[in-house]
C-alpha cells in the first residue's frame, strides 16, 4: 500500500537488534551484563573440586547467551515489547531484570522454559549441574534489608516471606562493595547449594526508603500469597488464622455457605470481618477490611450469590447460584443452555473450590447422579455417588495435591503498621 504525499511513512516495529542491542550497545552487552562470551558447554570434570558457584556463574552466562539466541527470537521479542512498549531499552537493571525472568521463568509457546530447554540440549550436563538449573525456575523476588556480611556473603532478610537469606554473587564478594547494614534491596535469588546466588542485577536503596518500601511489599504479599508461603511457619499461621475464621463464619451465618441476593454481598462480607475483628478488641470499633473492594464487579448484578467460607482457603462467591441449586432440584433444568453453562463453570473451574459440589449432592444423591448423568452426556451411566470425587479431582486437581494455598495472608507487624501509617 503506497504512502500518500506529506505523509509520515507507517510505523515500523523494530526487530529484536532495534528494541534492546542497539539501545544498550552490542559489543558492550555482554560486558556490561558481565556475562561471559558464547562458548559451547562441555561436562565439567573440575566439578568435585570447584565452588558451585564458580560453576553456577559460567552456567549462567551460558543460559543467558542460549536465551539470546536466534531459536527464542520472536518470544524474546514480544516480551520486550512488554516491558518497553516504545522500543527503547533506557534502563539497563530492569532490562536484565526482564532477560532473567524470561531465561528462568517465562512460559514459552511450547509450554516450557528457556532453562529446562536449555537442560534438554546440554545432555553432558552433571547431575548436580541438571538439578542446580533447573531449581532455578524457583525464583526467590523479594525486598530485603541488609542485615551483615557473612564472609564473601550478604545477609539478607526478606520483608516478604520474612526469612533471612546468605546470598553470594558469581562475580565475589566485590558486588556487595556498596551495600550497608539496613538498605534495602530489591531482587532475585537462586539457589546455589546450601546458599543462594543473586540472580539478575538487583536495585539498592538507602535505609531512609524503607518505610516507603515497606507500603508496596504489603500490598505484593497481599496480592502474591505463594510468595510469603515460602515460609511454612507463615502457611501454617495462615492455616490456624482460617480454622478460626471459618468457626467465626459459621457462628455468624449458621452454615459456612450461604446464599444471598447481590445487592447485599458487600455487607454480609463487612459484617463478617467486624465479627472477626470484635473477637480481637471487642471494645474498639471495627474498622472496614482493608483491600475489599466488590464495587462494580457481576456479584453485586447478579439475583443470587453464595458466600462461601472454603475451608482452608477462605471466602469464595459464586454468582447465579440460585441457579444451580435449582438444578440439584430439577435435573430437567439442564436443558436450558444457562443452567448447563453455570453448572458446567463451577464443575470445571480449576479455581473453584469442590465443596459447593459435594454439598448441593449430599441432599439428594440420587438427584444428584441425574444432574451429572444428564451433564456429561459423554458418560452415560456415570454416577455421582461413585464417581463424583473422581470427577472433581480431574477439574481441580489443586485441591487434591495440595497445591491450593489460603488466600488469608497473615502480614507481619512491620508491614502491618507500615500499611496503617500510609491509610488516611
Amino acid at each position: 500500500m503506497s504512502t500518500p504525499p506529506g505523509s509520515p511513512p507507517p510505523a515500523r516495529r523494530p526487530n529484536r537488534r532495534s528494541v534492546y542491542e542497539e539501545a544498550i550497545g552490542r559489543r558492550g552487552l555482554s560486558r556490561r551484563l558481565q556475562l561471559p562470551g558464547r562458548r559451547a558447554l562441555v561436562a565439567d570434570d573440575r566439578l568435585p573440586r570447584m565452588d558451585l558457584l564458580e560453576r553456577a556463574g559460567e552456567l549462567k552466562g551460558m543460559l543467558v547467551d542460549f536465551a539470546l539466541s536466534p531459536r527464542f527470537d520472536n518470544e524474546l521479542t514480544e516480551v520486550i515489547w512488554q516491558s518497553f512498549p516504545d522500543g527503547v531499552v533506557d534502563d539497563e537493571a530492569k532490562f536484565t531484570m526482564v532477560l532473567d525472568h524470561f531465561a528462568l521463568q517465562h512460559r514459552l509457546r511450547s509450554g516450557g522454559t528457556v532453562v529446562e530447554a536449555f537442560v534438554a540440549a546440554n545432555p553432558q550436563l552433571a547431575d548436580a549441574e541438571r538439578d542446580m538449573l533447573l531449581g532455578w525456575r524457583d525464583v526467590v523476588e523479594g525486598v530485603f534489608e541488609v542485615r551483615g556480611r557473612d564472609r564473601d556473603a550478604v545477609l539478607l532478610s526478606n520483608f516478604v516471606d520474612e526469612l533471612t537469606y546468605r546470598a553470594r554473587s558469581n562475580v565475589g564478594r566485590t558486588a556487595f562493595t556498596a551495600l550497608k547494614k539496613r538498605m534495602i534491596v530489591v531482587g532475585r535469588l537462586v539457589r546455589v547449594g546450601d546458599d543462594w546466588m543473586v540472580s539478575g542485577n538487583p536495585a539498592a536503596f538507602p535505609a531512609s526508603a524503607r518505610d516507603q518500601m515497606l507500603v508496596a511489599v504489603a500490598h505484593e504479599a497481599m496480592r502474591n500469597p505463594a510468595a510469603v508461603f515460602r515460609n511454612p511457619e507463615k502457611l501454617a499461621e495462615a492455616r490456624r488464622l482460617l480454622t478460626e475464621q471459618h468457626d467465626l463464619f459459621v457462628e455468624l451465618f449458621g452454615a459456612d455457605l450461604i446464599v444471598v441476593p447481590g445487592s447485599e454481598v458487600s455487607g454480609k462480607v463487612r459484617e463478617f470481618y467486624h465479627h472477626v475483628a470484635k473477637q480481637v478488641r471487642p471494645d474498639a470499633e471495627p474498622p472496614d477490611p482493608a483491600g475489599l473492594s466488590l464495587d462494580g464487579a457481576d456479584l453485586l448484578d447478579a439475583d443470587h450469590v453464595a458466600i462461601h467460607f472454603v475451608p482452608g482457603e477462605g471466602l469464595s462467591f459464586y454468582p447465579d447460584f440460585d441457579l444451580i441449586e435449582d438444578v440439584f432440584a430439577n435435573p430437567a433444568l439442564l436443558s436450558r443452555r444457562r443452567y448447563r453453562e453455570v453448572l458446567t463453570y463451577l464443575l470445571r473451574d480449576p479455581e473453584t473450590s469442590p465443596e459447593p459440589l459435594r454439598q448441593l449432592a449430599a441432599r439428594d444423591l440420587s438427584k444428584a447422579n441425574a444432574v451429572f448423568e444428564k451433564l456429561l452426556k459423554r458418560k452415560r451411566g456415570f454416577r455421582w455417588d461413585t464417581e463424583g470425587e473422581a470427577l472433581l479431582r480431574q477439574h481441580k486437581p489443586g485441591y487434591f495435591d495440595g497445591s491450593q494455598l489460603p488466600r488469608t495472608v497473615p502480614l507481619s507487624k512491620t508491614l502491618s503498621d507500615a500499611l496503617q501509617r500510609s491509610r488516611p
